[in-house]
């Protein structure tokens, strides 16, 4: 399935305004994310960014290392497309739903590096989260690394926690449009208005037509997950209200 007629550049560029009014400082993190890579596995040969969207984190660790073989996998065929239009076979785009383990046969046998995944897997209840875990436990090398910045909420037994994460965050953290800056929804919105875009956004709901919210996968669960994937160290490493990075160590 593919776009015709359409500056997808323009609009990964409208992707990223929009992206900023949630993480405003979303260049910081994405940039700590590929420090810690360095610091923690030395200079990759393979990376994934999981649940990629359009590929902002995928082309940064490609531009930060040029000789890396660099993956992205999403479900979403809007956003995928959009980021092939954009990068090119500059990375590896993998079209595949996260919650079944097949998507990382996909990969090769080659094991990797670093995962990497941003604002991306708050979807994913926490069994798909372990069942995902898993997966990645046995494809990242010993010594390699497992980095997601999201929106993770405390532990389940602390509501009221949970509650003022929630309040802190909005106000700093989430802002309101302004100078002209699409938000989410709006964004969407005028991707709508593409006739270009018509099939794949058709696709796309098909596609989410079952995914209704349901319960987030919190701090102490993702932990859980991933030592009973075999990471021999899990922490986090930066947070503001439940905006957390949490890194962990194969």
């Amino acid at each position: 399935m593919h776009t015709a007629e359409i500056n997808a550049a323009s609009w990964v560029e409208r992707w990223d305004r929009q992206q900023e009014l949630y993480v405003p400082d979303r260049d910081h993190v994405f940039a700590l994310m590929l420090d810690i890579v360095e610091r923690v596995a030395g200079v990759p040969t393979r990376v994934l960014d999981l649940a990629c969207g359009p590929g902002g984190l995928a082309w940064r660790a490609r531009t930060r290392w040029p000789d890396a073989d660099v993956f992205g996998v999403d479900l979403d065929p809007a956003l995928m497309e959009l980021g092939r239009r954009t990068l090119g076979d500059t990375i590896e785009w993998i079209e595949a739903d996260l919650r079944d383990p097949r998507w990382a046969d996909r990969l090769g046998d080659e094991p990797l590096d670093a995962v990497l995944s941003a604002t991306a897997l708050h979807w994913l209840d926490p069994d798909d989260t372990a069942r995902l875990m898993a997966t990645l436990g046995k494809r990242i090398r010993p010594g390699g690394v497992f980095a997601n910045y999201d929106t993770i909420p405390p532990d389940a037994n602390t509501p009221r926690l949970q509650e003022l994460a929630v309040e802190f965050r909005e106000p700093t953290l989430d802002p309101p449009a302004a100078d002209g800056v699409e938000d989410w929804a709006a964004w969407w919105a005028a991707l709508a208005q593409e006739p270009a875009m018509t099939a794949l956004l058709a696709e796309r709901e098909r596609r989410f037509a079952d995914r209704s919210r349901r319960a987030a996968t919190t701090v102490a669960e993702f932990t859980t997950a991933l030592r009973e994937a075999g990471f021999t160290e899990v922490g986090t490493l930066r947070q503001v209200a439940d905006r957390t990075l949490l890194v962990a160590i194969r």
